[in-house]
This record gives C-alpha cells, sequence and structure tokens, in this order.
C-alpha cells in the first residue's frame, strides 16, 4: 500500500514514500531499500511526509534496514515520521534505531557528519 520514489543525491540516497491505492505488500518500499542499500551512499533517507501511517511491515522492514545499514557503518534517516507510529522507532538498541529527524533539512545538516564517499569526491 505505499508508492516508492526514488533519488539518488550526492551524499544520500532519498525515498520518498506515498500512498498507494493498490492492495500489494510493501514489495516495493522492499525493492527500493534494496535497490539503495546497494548503493555507494553513507545514508539512505526515507521521507514520509506524503503518509498518515505506516504498516506494521513497512514498520519491520525499515528497522531491518536500519540495522542492516549500521553493520556497514551507513545510516538510515527517517524524516517526516507520522506521530501515531513513531514510537516504533524510539528507544531501541543502537544498531537497530534508525535516526528520526523532523525534515529533509534536519538530514541534510547531518549529512555533514559522514564522510565523502569515493564515488562523491
Amino acid at each position: 500500500m505505499l508508492d516508492v520514489h526514488r533519488e539518488e543525491l550526492p551524499q544520500s540516497y532519498l525515498l520518498v514514500l506515498a500512498p498507494s491505492t493498490n492492495d500489494t505488500d510493501e514489495i516495493k518500499l522492499t525493492r527500493a531499500l534494496h535497490r539503495a542499500s546497494r548503493s555507494p551512499k553513507k545514508a539512505i533517507w526515507v521521507d514520509c511526509s506524503l503518509l498518515d501511517h505506516l504498516s506494521s511491515e513497512a514498520i519491520d522492514l525499515l528497522l531491518a534496514y536500519a540495522y542492516l545499514l549500521h553493520c556497514q557503518e551507513r545510516r538510515l534517516v527517517l524524516c517526516h515520521v507520522p506521530d501515531n507510529v513513531r514510537h516504533h522507532f524510539l528507544d531501541l538498541d543502537a544498531e537497530s534505531q534508525p535516526l528520526v529527524v523532523p525534515s529533509l533539512l534536519d538530514a541534510e545538516s547531518l549529512s555533514t557528519d559522514f564522510p565523502r564517499n569515493q564515488s562523491a569526491a
């Protein structure tokens, strides 16, 4: 029930989640996260500003990729997380917790904390 728009930025990979009328499971999100995780970018930003809620499958998928990226010394950054699901991403162990920020501007300001990767130099 999600549509995913992808954009490769200089310092990160951006996924914009949008509601979809299809009754399919989270296959589009799975594919988008997999594709983004294969990029050399140090951060994957997920913009949830167009959503009112996230399914439990989407939450579990985001948490799994937060852990995977942490193991690779990379970061999953969630922006504009709906209030009714924000608690799922807080108070977790450091390896599993994605970074939750209010906006894409906050994510951009954090990108200076990540070292430049070889392909962006």
